[in-house]
């Protein structure tokens, strides 16, 4: 069963937070509140959680529905999740450059994006 809009969403930033292969406490924080505020049914709420306990990949996360404004607030939020931390790894750069690609976001829009974002 393909998950919901916003079950991908939050596991597109899971994904993010674990791209450096372990999920810092700033990371684990905005992704409960993230959890906490989303419109879940109790199964997707309870496999959310899970997302902080086991590593979690890019490609399980389908996107392909979602229009581009919200591909755009994805990669915002993703962002945002790789500089929570104030440490930006040469593997979250990567998946961020990853993600790009996996949202179909044109380089000259992923750069305006990045560019607000601090420490990024």
């Amino acid at each position: 069963m393909a998950d919901s809009p916003f079950l991908s969403v939050i596991r597109v930033w899971a994904a993010m937070a674990w791209a450096d292969g372990a999920i810092a406490d700033a990371e684990a924080q905005a992704l409960r509140r993230l959890i906490a505020a989303a419109e879940l049914t109790d199964d997707e709420r309870a496999a959310a959680g899970r997302f902080l306990e086991q590593r979690v990949e890019l490609d399980t996360a389908d996107v392909s529905s979602l229009s581009e404004d919200a591909r755009r607030g994805i990669y915002r939020a993703a962002c945002r999740m790789a500089a929570v931390d104030r440490d930006v790894a040469a593997s979250e750069r990567n998946l961020l450059d990853r993600l790009r690609g996996h949202l179909g976001l044109a380089a000259e829009v992923a750069r305006d994006i990045e560019g607000g974002i601090p420490g990024l």
